[in-house]
């Protein structure tokens, strides 16, 4: 990612834009907090008028979110507000669906009670979805990128485009390696959120493990940034805000929490609406811990570039790896490119883990409430590092700041001050 292409003044109509965009902050928030649990957040929206049955991208509601999450009280609480108990998101999936299918039986009940159904009770309950190959148009499958663990082809499978991604044979010929990452996506399915990337399932009688996500044609934050350099304070902190509510969930998920472990911009895609969602989560973990194949997840991938120090220098790790990670793609968005992208990415690695290296954090490219944020991201010390739900606070204040100068920036070219 060699793009220094030098950001453009914006004019008005561009501006005008961008505050229409960042005004759709209110209906995300709603799902988000139901999401969350949060009842005085939910509330606080829905006194603002925003419909309680707005959706994302994927059509998913608060209701949805909510029952798949286990927010008892929430559901109760949106039920009551008028959301409709059998919406549909993109897939087809009710609320019902979703609580049904990671066993949450109090809230089926309070959904059944209220006259929910689900379409697809049968889907819901398989441990991982196997999807028949005869389902998906494999002929004439187009090349659209290649990951860590193999290519991504777009396909259509009931008619609808879809990535269809491969496991490498190096990989997936191993059977230990091949049920590790089955179990891995049996837990993807479970999951449910405005900024994760949805899974569809596996293809059953594959000579190869394929596995279907959502298709996202804007593609990644590495394609966006290669295109358009450098993003003006609003529209990167806006995409920050979408990276850290989806690892906040990952974070948070229960029983156990979900390390994404290779967090980069290249993992990070863009729906149609522009919003960005991440995926590939987890499935590092499979290759890191079984080397038996002699694969290795970092090599060649540039993941090197976005790696907390303890992991380089293989010391033990937690939930913090990603907050570095984070950080380091923030800086990337308000800086158009990779920190020292001259360098080859494992001796930027090694500087960090062992020189406590960091990049510059410019005055006139970075708000300094962000600067100071990106300090305590990347810490040296994993334990100082905010937590998610912490960096949200901080990032929708600041997105509020840089909203009203925007506003003040268009008053003042409208004439009106």
């Amino acid at each position: 990612m060699d793009s220094s292409t030098p950001h453009s003044p914006q004019s008005s109509s561009s501006t005008q834009l961008q505050v229409q965009k960042t005004e759709s902050e209110g209906p995300y928030r709603l799902l988000y907090c139901s999401g969350k649990g949060n009842k005085w957040g939910v509330v606080q929206e829905l006194d603002k008028g925003v419909e309680p049955n707005v959706g994302d991208y994927d059509k998913r509601t608060a209701l949805h979110l909510a029952a798949c999450e286990g927010c008892t009280e929430i559901v109760l609480l949106l039920l009551e507000k008028g959301a409709d108990v059998n919406s549909t998101d993109r897939w087809g999936r009710t609320p019902l669906s979703d609580a049904r299918s990671v066993g949450h039986m109090e809230i089926c009940k309070i959904l059944e009670a209220h006259g929910g159904i689900d379409p697809v009770a049968v889907d819901s309950q398989t441990p991982c979805y196997q999807i028949h190959y005869t389902e998906v148009q494999l002929k004439g499958a187009i090349l659209i990128g290649e990951g860590a663990y193999g290519e991504v082809y777009k396909v259509k499978w009931r008619g609808t485009e879809v990535a269809a991604k491969t496991i490498r044979s190096s990989i997936a010929s191993n059977e230990q390696v091949r049920k590790a990452f089955l179990k891995e996506l049996a837990l993807w399915q479970k999951l449910r959120h405005p900024n994760i990337v949805q899974f569809l399932g596996v293809l059953k009688d594959s000579d190869r493990l394929i596995f279907l996500t959502e298709y996202l044609k804007n593609g990644s934050l590495y394609d966006i940034l290669k295109k358009k350099g450098r993003l003006d304070s609003l529209t990167a902190v806006s995409y920050a805000l979408d990276i850290a509510r989806g690892m906040n969930y990952l974070h948070h998920h229960k029983p156990h929490a979900i390390v994404h472990r290779d967090l980069t911009p290249r993992n990070v895609l863009q729906d149609e609406a522009g919003r960005l969602k991440v995926t590939d989560f987890g499935l590092s973990k499979i290759a890191q811990e079984k080397d038996v194949y002699g694969y290795k997840m970092t090599g060649g991938t540039g993941s090197y570039r976005y790696m907390a120090p303890e992991v380089y220098r293989r010391e033990s790790y937690g939930k913090s790896v990603d907050v570095f990670s984070f950080a380091l793609i923030v800086h990337e968005m308000f800086q158009g490119r990779p920190s020292n992208s001259e360098e080859p990415p494992e001796h930027v690695a090694d500087q960090r883990a062992y020189e406590d290296s960091r990049p510059p954090l410019a005055s006139y490219l970075y708000p300094e409430p962000v600067r100071m944020l990106l300090k305590r991201c990347w810490h040296r010390n994993p334990d100082v590092r905010p937590k998610f739900e912490d960096i949200i606070t901080e990032l929708e204040s600041i997105l509020q700041s840089e909203q009203q100068k925007v506003g003040d920036g268009l008053c003042q070219t409208c004439g009106i001050l």
